[in-house]
């Protein structure tokens, strides 16, 4: 493939945004409930440590920072680290957390990434490390070309591939929805293909990880609902139907989902 039929072939795919919204503003609280992982033992710290992709003055960004899990982790190790996240709920929580760890050098800001103009921002090739972990703010060949934009040195991108998720699987042949957002197979095959009609060396790796999600009903309604809406609008029979089925496999009071995964990650030097 040439870069222009990845970019034909890779487009931002229009979505409910208020949703996708809503929908991440649902999970901040179940997200900030995980705390920093740690270099000893975290794959994707350690391919950043691996490759000295930082160091005491390293400028950072972090894209889909969500409540700041990797951005306070980083922070550590870096002169400065920028988390961004379109979701008002995630971003209210990170600054939360950086102000009880007493981390001052990471900062927060509400940002839709695939809005955000990086030349008005000030912040092309700003960064010494640009990374993207396991979010959708990256998911079209404008939106991954970005991150090499602010980068001038290394860029890290990690994606949930080959993934099932069982709820939401059910719930989509319950409604009628034949694609699947939640799995990004095709978006690592492109950032490769882009990357090498560049010219560059991307370097892959690869961690089978289970996720095990437990919510309310009320939070899974909004999760679920919403996760649906960035697809399509919803009937309200349709929302009927997915309260309904939630409510039928709950257990304890608990909706439970084991979502299986491979987390793919790409890394290059600019």
């Amino acid at each position: 493939m040439t870069i222009e039929e990845i970019y034909e072939k890779w487009p931002l795919k229009e979505k409910n945004k208020k949703a996708s919204v809503d929908m991440w503003n649902s999970m901040a609280e179940s997200f900030g409930e995980h705390g920093s992982p740690g270099f000893e033992d975290d794959r994707f710290l350690q391919i950043l440590q691996k490759h000295n992709m930082l160091r005491e003055d390293s400028m950072v960004l972090d894209v889909g920072c969500g409540t700041g899990k990797y951005t306070l982790a980083i922070a550590t190790r870096c002169r400065e680290i920028t988390g961004i996240d379109f979701s008002p709920a995630m971003i209210d929580i990170a600054k939360q957390k950086a102000a009880e760890q007493n981390i001052t050098n990471a900062v927060f800001q509400c940002a839709d990434w695939h809005e955000l103009d990086l030349k008005e921002a000030g912040w092309e090739r700003k960064f010494d490390l640009v990374i993207a972990h396991n979010t959708p703010a990256v998911q079209s060949a404008g939106t991954f070309e970005k991150l090499s934009l602010a980068s001038r040195g290394w860029c890290v991108l990690s994606k949930p591939t080959r993934r099932t998720d069982p709820v939401s699987d059910e719930i989509r042949k319950l409604i009628g929805i034949h694609e699947k957002h939640e799995s990004s197979d095709l978006d690592i095959i492109y950032a490769f293909a882009l990357l090498w009609q560049q010219g560059r060396l991307p370097h892959l790796d690869y961690e089978q990880q289970l996720w095990e999600m437990k919510k309310t009903p009320e939070q899974a309604y909004g999760l679920y609902i919403n996760r649906m809406k960035t697809y399509r609008d919803l009937s309200p029979d349709e929302e009927e139907k997915i309260k309904q089925y939630l409510q039928s496999i709950a257990k304890d009071g608990l909706v439970h989902e084991d979502v299986n995964t491979t987390v793919t990650t790409i890394y290059w030097h600019v």
